[in-house]
């Protein structure tokens, strides 16, 4: 998460300054053409692209604007909540309840808020590079995920790739069982990411953008992050060894407005806010993740790469097999853990940061 603070950002031609505390209720208000406006109201963690490789919500809320013609519009909060641990889940709440029109909050944040059925997207060591997500959100799994939504409040429009989470160490890098052992790991609010560490033998602590205290005053010895948030937000030698070959699980983003909102709007605008996430998908699917050139740079700033073996990674899956287990048995997870399965045995190889011999611990 980006450590950068920022207040509301409006997008969209011809919104003015009133219309933020006209909220959900702004139709009504005329543009250039004499039109109404209907402005939604969204609100994220952090910004619209906290990495620098998140294309899909700016795509999405611009696409809305140039689809509709100026007539469907939104504002974004960020920084909903000051980002605290419970900020994601508690925007899924309020996307549930109509308190917010929508938002694009992570798979890792809904369990919490009383809607399950995405925990799978997290399934651990599953889902381990670009082209597995891409086959995800392109094929039928994508669609089955958005499916468990269906009753929760929640209209999932679109799913999209985000980064892949790897852990990073201040001391030796979490490539085995032993280096896992007794490791206190930062979690973000999440059911699947907390049974995981635990299952690889750490101790989960919960804990937001503000880790790095945690980490300078000695309570917090690894997290999971990846290559881009880390660059971005200049952590540095904070957690130096990172695992070039090890992925925990990607961070995806659900394009979400409420069953409330989505429902009060006609069915041009329906379509207009379905063929905006459309291209946001899409967006996502079309970026280029180039995490090798920020890996690079970061070894200029004493992080090291260290790939696990087979063998270890091999122990790794055999550690986390009582979560996946657990996933599979759940009636509520069951059938869209089997979709995501299916994709991670298609693609079961992990993406690899590909450094010099000079970046790796000597």
């Amino acid at each position: 998460m980006s450590a950068q603070k920022s207040t509301e950002l409006i997008i969209g031609l011809g919104v003015v300054l009133s219309l933020l505390t006209a909220g959900c209720q702004a139709a009504g208000v005329t543009d250039k053409t004499g039109s109404d406006v209907t402005v939604l109201r969204f609100a994220t963690i952090d910004n619209l692209d906290p990495n620098g490789q998140t294309p899909a919500p700016a795509t999405f809320v611009n696409a809305l604007e140039q689809l509709s013609g100026g007539r469907l519009t939104a504002t974004v909060q960020t920084d909903y909540e000051n980002g605290a641990v419970t900020a994601e889940t508690d925007i899924v709440k309020a996307i549930a309840s109509g308190d917010l029109d929508g938002g694009w909050p992570a798979t890792r944040s809904f369990s919490r808020a009383g809607i399950r059925g995405l925990e799978p997207v997290e399934a651990p060591l599953t889902l381990t590079s670009y082209a597995a997500q891409r086959a995800l959100v392109t094929g039928s799994a994508g669609p089955a995920l958005l499916r468990t939504l269906h009753g929760s409040g929640v209209v999932g429009l679109g799913l999209t790739v985000g980064a892949l989470r790897r852990p990073w160490a201040s001391a030796a890098a979490l490539v085995d069982a032993e280096q896992w052992r007794g490791v206190t790991f930062r979690s973000y609010n999440s059911p699947v990411q907390e049974d995981t560490i635990r299952a690889l033998g750490g101790v989960p602590i919960r804990a937001s953008f503000d880790f790095p205290d945690l980490v300078r005053a000695g309570s917090l010895e690894a997290v999971e992050t990846d290559v881009a948030q880390y660059a971005v937000n200049g952590y540095g030698a904070l957690l130096p060894q990172a695992v070039g070959n090890e992925v925990l699980w990607p961070r995806m983003a659900v394009l979400s407005i409420s069953q409330q909102r989505f429902d009060s709007l006609t069915s041009e605008q329906q379509g207009w806010l379905r063929q905006a996430a459309q291209q946001a998908v899409r967006a996502s699917v079309d970026f280029d993740y180039d995490e090798t050139t920020l890996a690079a740079a970061l070894c200029t700033q004493s992080v090291r790469f260290t790939n696990a073996t087979t063998q270890q990674l091999a122990d790794l899956r055999r550690a986390v097999q009582p979560v996946l287990d657990a996933l599979e048995r759940d009636p509520v997870t069951g059938p869209s853990m089997a979709e995501v399965q299916k994709v991670g045995a298609e693609y079961p190889s992990p993406d690899v940061i590909d450094v010099p011999a000079t970046c790796r611990p000597s």
